[in-house]
């Protein structure tokens, strides 16, 4: 018997916006459902990965001796984390039967190189090349997390409005692939997950 594919629901937008709580927590009311799922990361946050190791670097360069990374240069350093567990962790993941639920996805190399003053043409080859890493593996939906003017970090605001535009025109581009919804987090924690929840009813199979 061939094994189904695990299903893929990704949460992007802008840091902030609350994609992580609200992944963490509907993954625990997934698992209520007896569904099969984790919660994984881009670039990711284990221990001895290339991921985490990224991840160190993004936010403290100085730790390793580096005085400054150039937009193009540490967008390419996230996709290779990407790549590095779509091949590793994701795949095998979703191949197995379980379903994930990603914590970002290509979509943000885009959106802050895009912001950042990197050029598209650099942006689309950088996308081109992991999405060659993904197999032809389409989510099964992405969850656009909004939060009006409540954006929970530092962003200053002209910053903060370029970030909603480039991920508005990545939702318009690719909802004609895959489903993609947008959601606009103001609400409590637990009303919000079950929005979520809801609307993935019918695409989640135990």
């Amino acid at each position: 018997m061939v094994q189904k594919l695990g299903r893929l629901f990704v949460f992007e937008g802008p840091d902030g916006a609350g994609k992580t709580t609200l992944a963490t927590n509907l993954v625990e009311r997934l698992k209520a459902d007896d569904v099969d799922c984790d919660v994984m990361s881009f670039p990711g946050q284990e221990g001895g990965t290339l991921g985490r190791h990224i991840y160190q670097l993004h936010h403290d360069p100085a730790r390793f001796e580096i005085e400054s990374i150039s937009p193009a240069s540490l967008q390419v350093l996230h996709i290779a984390a990407h790549i590095d567990a779509v091949e590793g962790s994701i795949l095998p993941s979703l191949k197995s039967g379980r379903s994930i639920i990603l914590d970002r996805f290509w979509w943000s190399a885009w959106a802050y190189g895009l912001v950042d003053g990197v050029d598209r043409r650099i942006l689309n080859a950088m996308v081109n090349l992991e999405l060659l890493n993904w197999k032809g593996v389409l989510p099964t939906a992405v969850f656009l997390i909004t939060s009006g003017a409540r954006l929970n970090d530092d962003t200053p605001p002209g910053r903060r409005d370029r970030l909603r535009e480039a991920y508005s025109e990545l939702a318009a581009g690719e909802q004609d692939k895959y489903t993609v919804y947008r959601v606009e987090n103001g609400k409590p924690l637990n009303e919000s997950v079950e929005h979520i929840h809801r609307l993935m009813a019918g695409m989640i199979e135990n």
